[in-house]
């Protein structure tokens, strides 16, 4: 189909396309992604996977009698192909097989290119103020890379201001929560996310003050929390904070949120 070289072996093609409308005969083309395999460290990378960066993502697929074959993919390798060039020379590889749990965590990747929140701009730059020598932003992002692992979202709460743009003097009254995989990482995780908690409290403190007199962000409460706590109705309340900025940059570790924004 003309989308890798035939001898290129450091590359393979995944369908992204929804499997109902393969065989509808509106859909003229397939949907797919050239993706690229890992081999410089053949493991996912914690800030990559999960859906954590809007723009790329580390994908894991089992392999028959091998290792796990790690793609990294990138939204700007997105590609359509005529269904009558892939019904023609498209051939699956039945060596790999994409565990259900990959492929729930490439479906919110997909979605959260179009459903991630957008913050109020005035929130936004206030996020940017410098502390030290970097911005806020910048140092949410440092303080969640090391427990990335453990973590599988931060959520922002802006109540009644969610939506707003706060006039200069009138402070953002938010609350943050950091969520862990209790499943998965069990205790070591809850600490891992309460340790972050505890450093998001401190910057913020540090920045902005306490919550009485901040005059820009009052972080009323950072707390750790259990995925298995989180309602559906949490969901719908709060927003999962993503760095855009570092996102765009594809040389840095990016993103940290793991789906789209939850309709209301």
């Amino acid at each position: 189909m003309g989308l890798v070289d035939a001898a290129d072996q450091g590359r393979r093609v995944i369908v992204i396309t929804h499997d109902c409308d393969l065989p509808h005969d509106s859909e003229l083309c397939v949907e797919v992604i050239v993706a690229e395999l890992v081999i410089k460290d053949p493991k996912p990378d914690p800030q990559l996977s999960y859906a954590k960066n809007p723009r790329r993502l580390h994908l894991s697929y089992e392999a028959t009698g091998a290792a796990p074959l790690i793609l990294e993919l990138r939204h700007g390798e997105r590609r359509s192909v005529p269904k009558s060039s892939f019904a023609q020379r498209a051939v699956k590889d039945n060596s790999l097989a994409l565990p259900v749990e990959a492929k729930r965590v490439l479906k919110q990747w997909l979605a959260a290119r179009y459903g991630r929140p957008a913050f109020p701009n005035a929130f936004e730059q206030r996020l940017r103020r410098l502390s030290g020598k970097r911005t806020v932003e910048q140092l949410i992002a440092k303080i969640l890379e090391p427990d990335a692992k453990h973590l599988v979202g931060l959520f922002f709460d802006l109540g009644e201001q969610r939506g707003s743009e706060a006039v200069e003097g009138e402070p953002y009254a938010l609350s943050m929560s950091v969520v862990y995989d209790a499943n998965e990482g069990g205790g070591k995780a809850r600490l891992s996310a309460e340790r972050v908690a505890g450093q998001l409290r401190e910057l913020f403190e540090k920045t902005y003050g306490k919550p009485d007199v901040a005059k820009e962000i009052a972080l009323d409460a950072c707390e750790a929390m259990a995925d298995t706590r989180l309602t559906l109705a949490d969901l719908r309340r709060v927003d999962q904070w993503r760095l855009e900025y570092i996102s765009l940059q594809d040389d840095d570790q990016g993103d940290f949120l793991s789906v789209g924004e939850i309709p209301a």
